[in-house]
């Protein structure tokens, strides 16, 4: 920032700034002439952003919503862990650890499945303290 500064002081005193502002001016006029179609494809360079940034963490961004615990039955829980009706608490902790280890965002699983495993835990252990 600084030698971006100074280079502009320097140009300045040189009187050789002139065209950065012409440059600066035809830019603003671009951009305005080009408003309207960047508007129309901001969804889908939205996308596109999101597929780069994706790609660029080695992970897969899925767009799913965060589901609630109403979305999930108790017998979805239990599929989701891989156990049957009746495991204990230290069951569901393995099931739930093993999986997550799995699934997890930052080993290269996925935002959703994470969710979903993590909610199915919560349930379950909802459940077994009542």
């Amino acid at each position: 920032m600084v030698l971006l500064g100074v280079a502009l002081i320097f140009l300045a005193m040189t009187g050789r700034l002139n065209w950065i502002f012409a440059v600066a001016g035809i830019s603003f006029a671009f951009l305005l002439r080009m408003l309207p179609v960047l508007a129309r494809l901001a969804p889908e360079l939205h996308k596109i952003w999101l597929l780069f940034q994706g790609v660029k963490q080695n992970t897969s961004h899925q767009t799913h919503s965060k589901p609630s615990s109403k979305a999930m039955s108790v017998e979805e829980a239990y599929n989701i862990l891989g156990l049957s009706a009746g495991a204990t608490k230290q069951q569901i902790t393995l099931a739930h650890r093993k999986l997550i280890q799995k699934m997890h965002p930052d080993r290269g699983g996925n935002d959703y499945l994470a969710a979903k495993i993590n909610l199915a835990k919560k349930l379950l252990l909802e459940i077994l303290d009542k």
